[in-house]
């Protein structure tokens, strides 16, 4: 599955739960250091849309999303992204 895919599964299942970015962010982000690494969106994604990425599709996310360049998503990066 591409991470497009997967970006369109998270924006469909935003909608029907009626959840916010915010809300999105705050259950991925399990340690809630303010930041979703790695581990906590490939986890995020198979337990919200039951769909998995591979860790490539994972990094080249993150890659393409993360503006500070600290290798993690914080909520304004995960807005750009869903937006």
């Amino acid at each position: 599955m591409a991470s497009n895919d997967a970006l369109h599964n998270l924006k469909r299942a935003m909608k029907e739960n009626d959840k916010s970015v915010d809300d999105l962010f705050k259950e991925l982000d399990i340690d809630g250091d303010g930041k979703i690494n790695g581990p906590e969106l490939y986890k995020g994604i198979k337990s919200m849309v039951g769909e998995m990425m591979s860790l490539d599709q994972v990094s080249d996310f993150i890659k393409s999303y993360d503006v500070d360049g600290d290798n993690r998503i914080a909520v304004s990066e995960l807005r750009n992204a869903l937006s």
